[in-house]
């Protein structure tokens, strides 16, 4: 049969390419590394990532990556909502409940303030800026958005 010789031959090619490449980590640049840090620990939940430099701190994403922040930034992070890093939770609610508590601005993709929008996929989702002003898309799988 011809058809397992041709899915032999493409697996072969397929291992002497080269390998696609993955994902390590994110940078960002922050004005405060420790209140940055803080952040997204406390509100995400994040690990904090030992690391041996002194003016960076690390923490993990999950599934091998991380976010670096680097210190230095002397103004808020020009950008808009189109620009963000997309994080997933296990429950938006909490999330929002500690953005509320720190007086944190949530807002739909549009920018409505406290309103949360269902992506096309049943994803809740909000928006949210770290202190630098980097946006984030914040989501979770559990239904519908509240009306």
């Amino acid at each position: 049969m011809i058809v397992p010789s041709i899915l032999l031959a493409l697996a072969a090619l397929q291992t002497t390419a080269a390998p696609a490449a993955t994902a390590e980590h994110v940078a960002i640049q922050a004005a405060d590394i420790d209140r940055s840090a803080a952040f997204y620990h406390e509100a995400f939940g994040l690990r904090i990532i030992p690391t041996p430099l002194k003016n960076r701190r690390w923490l993990d994403l999950g599934n091998g990556l991380a976010l670096h922040i680097l210190d230095g930034r002397m103004a808020p992070k020009p950008s808009n909502r189109n620009e963000h890093l997309a994080l997933h939770v296990d429950d938006l609610a909490t999330v929002i409940a500690w953005l509320d508590q720190h007086g944190r601005v949530w807002t739909d993709l549009a920018g409505t303030p406290h309103t949360m929008q269902l992506r096309f996929d049943g994803v809740r989702q909000i928006y949210a800026q770290d202190p630098d002003g980097y946006w984030l898309e914040i989501g979770d799988a559990r239904g519908t958005a509240p009306r």
